[in-house]
């Protein structure tokens, strides 16, 4: 270095030693606040800000531009991401002064390759949104590979290997290259996930996290698109229930929480939270994100999938922006078969159609205050149900032989359900079973930094609303022939659950986070929801034929009353009202350099209320009334307290220890009265001349120890759990042993126990190795037992609940360069021991032959090419053509034997089997641009 160069450097090093208010020789976690700018400017600010005398040569910084910085992260993995695009690197740190020096150059590498390389440099740390969030932590982006994402979990900014929580966060391009298009992909790919998956078209499926599973009342894991709840409570009956999911496109990540997370998220984050990440718009540079796919499904049709994001300053440093659009076709491989001639009547019905719009606008008025306005609109149309039959064997019924029905893979007979003696003569007809669905939700942020204090306020309103059809065409035939679904004289019976779900809703959360940099850290918050959801259906069928043709009567001599003007056999109208406010706060106390001590509470006071009115042929009423059941109102209210309890051991700045404690909770809710003109029989055989009007709020406190851990060269990595959930007061539904209808009452404790283990190892550059295995044991630890004299058993001691035992993600990525490309190879599988998904031997409601879910296995492959942000890829997704049984329901049912005795005869054979699979082996290319 020349005399020249000398002085300047040491000038540079001069003026950023008299900048310093502090310094320390120990690693830490400090809140920075560097804009995005030349580094000329950035770099000293960002030395007042560490604390640290930093020495750089100047002749490096002229022209360049560094991120910014914003939030809270180790001093010395922040400076690397500043200097990422000044080709510097640390040479000298002895914790007062850091030494910077220019990166030593291959001669023989090409310019194009070193751009590459800068490139890959600067991404190494994503979404520049989540420095600015006020709430965050950071995982590896792609294991062994070095790089880290920022993620919100905690509501205060760090990298994830410094959260006390078992986590996993996947950002968009992990998410593009794993093939995750939808939520059952995210719950393929996290293992201690589940989903239970209905045969039925109404309901989008429940998720459960650790076994912490239940399809009554109000959801056990919450979900969230930023900070706005999405989870929505269960309606009974045929509802179009179900937690909207945002598209998943366009995010920053998407991160999941294992373990109760009542304390900062609040009622129904029981077992856990899914949160879904958008890009904020930045303030400093344009970007964009641009995605086009196609996918050939085997036996199906085409997957076409276009999306644009576009992002940047409109009035830089004050005012940004970020819109996206994207469109999905998602092929159908279902088909309609005629059970006679085994002709296809339709094909490839249940494909869908998928719509996302979004906006945000960031305005920053001054550098400490700012407003994030943003409004995300999602139409999602699914065209038919996913659900496939099995064969029906030939069956003599009433001295009638009927031929069996023969279904192939991907094949089903829902359509018009023709009598035999009248198939020749009559036209067929088609059951599809379709649902859409919306949602809107405007929203807005305000952040005004205060001093060491950040004020945060998210407000947000929320409408959705599904509607669709489902088919019972095939149900009530076998309600009345002991489960089976033909009958030989009848022209053509059809009955069709008509159904919409409307929400609207309002949340404010205020929140007040201190900037992270003293021994006591805290954040402390107020929120306030506010709920109304009206459900409704009708059935439309044609019930005097069947009954006709069953018992030679019409439905008014069964029932007691006729069939409703228009084919309406029952009617149902439920209005839900829900109002939640709660204070919450957390806190950490360091009481040495290494321990912190980790303590919050969270205090609601949760209202429900509910009104329905319910009627016709199938209740045994026309006029609704309290006394016949027709009209039911209720109301609950509880104050429910969850506080945490922790310790947190930090190595160092890679790598923790942590245990804590935590509780959760879940609202109860109000009961439907059954008619007492149907099961007067049933109430008295169990002593009761009523069911409870209401049942009250599940509980639950988890206990969990765990490490984060990665080597000095981020080559290795390996974060791991272990967790004893004590799950008491569950919401548990019991059925009336013959007239149909249930009730729900609390009862009955279980037991969620195991471990996670997420590993990952670099052994040779380019290539990583990675896999998460997760252990769950859950299972009820008390019996539920109904009251005398029929003493039915409802839940043995010893059922599990529906979560696989052992599951296991296997990934392996090796990243090499052709010529100026950079280029990788993925594959990935997921495996799922068998579960069991209803209760077992001896219960009232034990299905032997569909009561077990079977073990599952997914692989999926893609093999890309990157150059300048374009990416083109090849995929096969499903790569073995995996069949495996996701949820089933049929068999043999009605056993009722009480006292926990074992069943030797059934009331019922269910049939057609019916089952969900997973999707037919895809392949197909993506093209994809981020600038």
């Amino acid at each position: 270095m020349n005399r020249s160069m000398t002085i300047k450097s040491l000038l540079i090093g001069a003026s950023l030693t008299a900048a310093i208010v502090a310094s320390s020789a120990q690693a830490q976690d400090r809140k920075f606040n560097v804009p995005a700018g030349n580094i000329n400017m950035t770099l000293p600010m960002f030395a007042r800000q560490s604390g640290i005398q930093i020495i750089a040569p100047a002749d490096q910084l002229a022209g360049v531009r560094s991120p910014a910085i914003m939030g809270v992260f180790d001093t010395r993995a922040a400076l690397r991401r500043l200097i990422a695009d000044a080709n510097l690197e640390i040479v000298a740190d002895n914790g007062a002064a850091i030494t910077l020096k220019p990166r030593a150059r291959a001669g023989t590498t090409p310019v194009a390759l070193r751009s590459l390389q800068s490139a890959r440099a600067a991404s190494s740390w994503t979404a520049p949104r989540a420095f600015q969030a006020a709430d965050a932590s950071t995982a590896q982006a792609e294991p062994g590979t070095g790089s880290e994402i920022i993620v919100t979990a905690t509501k205060t900014a760090t990298t994830l290997n410094r959260v006390p929580i078992s986590m996993q966060a996947m950002p968009q391009e992990q998410l593009d290259r794993r093939s995750i298009r939808s939520v059952s992909d995210i719950i393929r790919t996290v293992p201690a996930l589940s989903m239970q998956t209905s045969t039925t078209a109404d309901r989008v499926p429940s998720i459960s996290i650790r076994g912490v599973a239940s399809s009554t009342g109000a959801q056990t894991t919450g979900v969230y698109l930023d900070d706005a709840p999405l989870q929505k409570r269960n309606a009974i009956g045929i509802s179009g229930s179900g937690t909207p999911v945002p598209a998943l496109f366009d995010l920053e990540r998407v991160e999941v929480l294992r373990g109760p997370q009542g304390t900062l998220y609040g009622g129904s984050s029981l077992g856990g939270t899914i949160r879904f990440i958008t890009p904020e718009p930045s303030l400093e540079k344009m970007s964009a994100y641009a995605r086009a796919e196609v996918g050939f499904v085997q036996d199906g049709g085409v997957n076409h999938d276009l999306g644009i994001a576009l992002g940047g300053p409109l009035v830089e440093d004050r005012l940004g922006i970020r819109v996206s659009m994207w469109q999905r076709r998602t092929a159908g491989y279902i088909d309609h078969v005629d059970r006679f001639t085994g002709d296809t009547l339709a094909k490839d019905t249940n494909s869908s159609d998928d719509w996302a719009l979004r906006g945000a606008l960031l305005f920053k008025p001054t550098e400490n205050f700012s407003l994030t306005p943003s409004v995300y609109y999602a139409l999602s149309e699914q065209h038919d149900a996913d659900t496939a039959w099995k064969t029906v064997p030939e069956t003599t019924l009433n001295g009638y032989t009927y031929p069996a029905a023969v279904y192939g893979d991907y094949q089903t007979g829902a359509n018009c359900n023709v009598g035999d003696n009248y198939a020749a003569s009559t036209p067929r007809c088609v059951a599809r079973q379709p649902r859409t669905s919306r949602i809107f939700l405007p929203s807005l942020k305000a952040e005004l930094d205060i001093g060491s204090t950040t004020l945060t306020s998210v407000s947000s309103y929320i409408s959705d609303r599904t509607h669709g059809r489902s088919d019972y065409s095939y149900i009530e035939p076998g309600n009345f022939q002991c489960g089976f679904p033909f009958v030989a004289d009848i022209e053509s019976y059809r009955s069709t659950p008509i159904y919409e779900n409307k929400r609207t809703g309002f949340t404010q959360e205020v929140r007040f986070a201190n900037d992270g940099n003293s021994r006591f850290n805290w954040v402390v918050g107020a929120f306030f929801a506010t709920y109304k959801n009206n459900s409704n259906y009708h059935i439309v069928a044609n019930l005097d034929d069947l009954t006709q043709a069953v018992f030679g009567a019409p439905a008014q001599a069964i029932f007691g009353v006729p069939v409703e003007p228009g084919n309406i056999t029952y009617h149902r109208d439920q209005d839900l009202k829900e109002k939640s406010l709660a204070v919450f706060g957390e806190a950490n106390f360091a009481i040495t350099d290494k321990l912190k001590l980790i303590g919050g509470a969270r205090v609601s006071r949760e209202k429900f209320s509910y009104h329905q009115v319910t009627a016709g042929t199938f209740a045994g009423f026309l006029t609704p009334t309290t006394a016949n059941g027709g009209l039911t109102d209720g109301k609950v209210k509880e104050t429910p307290v969850t506080p945490k309890f922790g310790l947190q051991y930090q190595l160092d700045s890679a790598n923790m220890l942590y245990a804590t404690a935590a509780k959760g909770f879940r609202v109860g809710g109000v009961n439907q009265p059954p008619p007492a003109s149907r099961c007067g029989a049933d109430l008295a055989a169990l002593g009761i001349t009523s069911t409870p009007g209401t049942y009250k709020a599940d509980s639950l406190w988890s206990y969990e120890v765990g490490a984060k851990l990665r080597s000095s060269d981020r080559k290795l990595s390996l974060n791991s759990s272990a967790f004893y959930i004590d799950w008491s007061n569950i919401q548990a539904s019991y059925g009336l042993p013959t007239c149909g209808f249930g009730y729900v009452v609390n009862g009955g404790k279980a037991v969620s126990k195991g471990f996670d283990l997420e590993a990952s190892v670099e052994p040779i550059n380019g290539f990583t190795l990675s896999g998460l295995v997760a252990y769950t044991d859950a299972q009820y630890t008390q019996a539920v037992v109904g009251p005398a004299p029929s003493s039915t058993l409802y839940i043995r001691d010893g059922d599990r609940l529906p979560v696989s035992k052992w599951a296991f993600n296997v990934a392996g990525e090796y990243r090499f360069d052709i010529g100026s490309y950079g280029a990788y190879l993925r594959a990935d599988w997921q495996h799922a021991s068998r579960y069991q998904n209803s209760f077992g031997p001896g219960t009232g409601s034990f299905t032997p032959d569909t009561y077990m879910s079977e073990a599952s296995d997914y692989m999926t492959a893609r093999i890309g090419l990157r150059r300048d942000g374009w990416e083109l890829s090849i995929f096969a997704d499903n790569l073995l053509n995996s069949k495996d049984v996701l949820g089933n329901e049929g068999g043999r049912t009605g056993c009722a034997t009480g006292e926990g005795a074992a069943c030797t005869t059934y009331e019922n054979y269910t049939l057609p089997y019916q089952y969900v699979t997973f999707r037919p082996r895809t392949i197909g290319a993506t093209l994809t641009l981020r600038k």
